[in-house]
């Protein structure tokens, strides 16, 4: 079995910490899913920031217009900068292994200016040039931000779900809290990357394996991440727990006085029917935690959506804990749409056991507020100017000559465009 492979494009500088953070993590609980990254900028400076991105890939775009100095919040200009330099987009993901990967993966911060206006064009050019799901990841900005951020938040949002299969998002509201310092964002990059690293190779073993300890069929597990929706995101892990014989070590009893075969197989029963409710308990822990708030988004209670639950755990460890899908329904605060139990990989390394929640909808709460919030600002006159700047974003997408490969959804359910 090979572990899914994805390529990571990070675009302004939100986007560039997240691809860094990837790069970083050394203690994957599957295989490390990262075929391949790089970091789109306006910025030299957040380019020079990185430190786990190779310069090879750190791009800059726009000097011509930002000189270096980025675009500001200006995400109009970002997006005309990806239009007129899309042959060095082309460039660029030709120095990528996109085709050895199995999906790509955008990274941006919706609310300044580079990653809210060039990312939609990236992963348009991604979808115009290769056969292949493109994901993303957005970060939105906090609701205390200025009305431009929020306005380019709304727009971006818009501009992203017709240009991508599907989108996750981190809501910093969430997590971060009044007044977070760099430790704190450090942790949560941490945090996020790891559970969409995590998700991505789960789906894809589940997709693969659709009958196996599971009630997901295999249309469950390509549906998850093809539907143009939104999903919110719930995590939890823990250290996993050996102590039957066959991981015993009776040290100097072992050499003076060893085991019969009869005595061996009394004590690997013994040990065994201690450890199988340690191990279940552990199982509904994590279980419990990754299906309740908080997600990385605020799930609005109360109304029907897909869930989906996925276990991982190596497989002598899910014997003992006898997981199955009845039992998983009874924890947590969601009702599951499927259920999917997963090893690592490779098969049976990880000392881990670690649960993920993912709850997909046309909409959540949180993104009708913001795109309700960005029109009420935009028809304030004092930040007319300001809206302006955004104007053009979804026109230069939609009248795109290649709309046609762009995901198609119903238009009574997408979060109403801004203009």
């Amino acid at each position: 079995m090979v572990s899914v492979k994805i390529t990571l494009i990070g675009v302004g500088q939100a986007g560039g910490r997240l691809v860094d953070t990837f790069l970083d993590i050394d203690d994957w609980i599957v295989d490390d899913p990262v075929e391949g990254a790089c970091v789109i900028d306006t910025s030299q400076a957040y380019l020079e920031r990185l430190s786990a991105v190779p310069d090879a890939q750190r791009h800059l775009m726009g000097t011509h217009q930002a000189k270096g100095h980025g675009v500001g919040s200006d995400n109009e200009l970002a997006a005309t900068i990806a239009r007129t330099e899309k042959e060095n987009i082309i460039t660029i993901l030709d120095g990528l292994p996109i085709a050895e990967s199995d999906a790509v993966l955008t990274l941006a911060g919706l609310g300044g200016g580079t990653g809210s206006g060039m990312t939609p064009v990236i992963a348009e050019t991604v979808r115009d040039e290769y056969e292949i799901p493109v994901y993303s990841l957005g970060i939105l900005p906090h609701n205390r931000a200025s009305p431009i951020q929020t306005i380019n938040a709304a727009k971006s949002l818009r501009s992203l779900r017709q240009q991508t299969d599907h989108l996750f998002l981190f809501d910093n509201d969430v997590w971060a809290g009044p007044d977070p310092d760099k430790e704190v964002y450090q942790e949560l990059n941490k945090q996020t990357v790891t559970a969409i690293g995590t998700l991505l190779a789960v789906v894809d073993q589940a997709t693969r394996e659709s009958g196996r300890r599971t009630d997901m069929s295999t249309e469950d597990g390509q549906g998850i991440l093809s539907t143009n929706a939104f999903s919110a995101i719930g995590f939890a892990t823990g250290p996993t727990t050996y102590t039957s014989s066959s991981g015993q070590n009776r040290g100097l009893l072992d050499r003076l006085w060893p085991m019969s075969a009869g005595e061996a197989t009394q004590d690997t029963a013994k040990a065994d029917e201690s450890i199988a409710p340690i191990r279940r308990r552990q199982v509904s822990k994590v279980l419990s935690e990754a299906a309740s708030p908080p997600y990385t988004l605020p799930v609005d209670s109360g109304k029907d959506r897909t869930v989906g639950l996925f276990v991982i755990a190596p497989e002598p460890y899910l014997s003992d804990a006898d997981v199955d899908a009845e039992k998983i329904t009874t924890v947590g605060h969601v009702n599951p749409t499927y259920i999917a139990v997963c090893e690592p990989l490779p098969a049976g390394v990880s000392d881990r056991v670690s649960a993920i929640c993912v709850l997909t909808d046309d909409s959540f709460d949180r993104v009708a507020e913001l795109i309700r919030k960005a029109n009420t600002l935009q028809r304030d006159p004092s930040w007319t100017n300001e809206a302006k700047m955004s104007d053009q974003l979804i026109d230069t997408l939609e009248n795109s000559p290649n709309d046609s490969k762009a995901t198609t959804t119903d238009e009574d359910d997408d979060p109403e465009p801004l203009f």
